[in-house]
């Protein structure tokens, strides 16, 4: 099965934070320049990662033996990586501006994603597309009935930060706080699981080979 989601979603979870991060300071001081190109740095270093891995899942899914699962990870993993990205450079070499001229057009394009995160997290609700990691799976394996939920939850969340982008103005203060707040929680739980699954990904990889029986 090709799914890169142990660093894919380290990468996806990072970038987020990093935008709501960026928001942050934008909002606070009306950041511009120098001020962002940290920022800027670590986006294209995550970016460019999300974006091959991302790509290379999205035009391969149809080979895989669980296709639904890498077109909600894979196709908008490819957008979120491809506005790292580019974002990055922006930022790193300086040239960003925060007034409305330069960032409304980018504004609809975010809030584009959240309308394809809001698409992925009803299938989610709806198909039962996550289902439970298999026993052979510690630590995740052990535990039943939570996966899915938690996922179309963290989506969603997601999808509101990324849709109220639009609606976002320096005088908006609950616009900022719900954009800041979701991609904080979203991004979050998508670093913490994704580095979770280097353990039990190897640990079931293990159990699969060797025939041993790992739990935790």
């Amino acid at each position: 099965m090709i799914l890169f989601n142990t660093l894919m979603g380290v990468c996806a979870g990072l970038v987020i934070l990093l935008c709501a991060d960026a928001l942050t300071k934008i909002h606070k001081t009306e950041a511009e320049g120098a001020a962002l190109a940290g920022t800027g740095v670590a986006l294209l270093v995550v970016g460019a990662p999300l974006t091959f891995l991302s790509a290379v899942m999205a035009v391969t899914w149809p080979l895989t033996v669980n296709p639904p699962i890498n077109i909600a990870f894979a196709e908008p993993g490819l957008m979120l990586g491809v506005l790292a990205f580019v974002g990055g450079g922006i930022l790193a070499k300086g040239r960003f501006r925060p007034d409305a001229t330069f960032t409304a057009p980018l504004t609809w394009v975010i809030g584009a994603v959240g309308l394809v995160l809001l698409s992925i997290s009803s299938a989610i609700f709806s198909y039962n597309l996550m289902g439970d990691a298999p026993p052979q799976e510690p630590i995740s394996g052990q535990f039943q009935g939570w996966e899915n939920t938690t996922f179309a939850i963290v989506y969603l969340i997601a999808a509101v930060g990324c849709l109220a982008m639009p609606l976002y103005r320096s005088d908006r203060i609950w616009a900022f706080h719900v954009i800041r707040w979701a991609w904080i929680i979203s991004g979050l739980f998508f670093l913490l699981f994704s580095v979770l699954n280097y353990r039990t990904h190897i640990g079931m990889l293990i159990n699969t080979l060797h025939h041993t029986s790992y739990k935790w």
